[in-house]
């Protein structure tokens, strides 16, 4: 009989855990896949508000460590990009290819990608 009761645990354990890993499957959303600058760029209005996760070159010249503001670059477009509510990585430098989730939105008639997270990395770790 006791040997019954243990077993019967296990299951409702095993059960219970099993249930749980569903439910968190079922309720995180996936990552936000990357996209360039120029990508992006084509065609901003359509992800207005939206979270994205970008990817380019921050532009020679462009960063203000005072305002924590700076551009990113593609081949045909620059996005501004502003950094005051994300952490600035140490590894972070004008001319590297990075990664930028935050929110796009319009500010005085232009396109600002509001950073959440800076990532710093080898440019072929974001290709798709």
């Amino acid at each position: 009989m006791k040997m019954n009761l243990s077993r019967r645990g296990r299951l409702l354990g095993a059960g219970c855990i099993a249930l749980l890993a569903l439910s968190a499957t079922l309720f995180l959303s996936e990552p936000t896949p990357s996209m360039a600058v120029d990508e992006l760029m084509k065609s901003p209005s359509k992800y207005d508000g939206e979270e994205l996760s970008i990817r380019g070159v921050v532009v020679n010249g462009s960063y203000d460590s005072q305002n924590l503001l700076f551009s990113l670059e593609g081949a045909d477009y620059n996005l501004s990009i502003d950094a005051s509510d994300a952490a600035i990585p140490q590894a972070f430098g004008e001319g590297l290819t990075i990664l930028v989730d935050g929110t796009l939105v319009k500010k005085e008639g232009l396109w600002v990608l509001e950073a959440e997270l800076l990532t710093v990395g080898c440019p072929s770790k974001y290709e798709k």
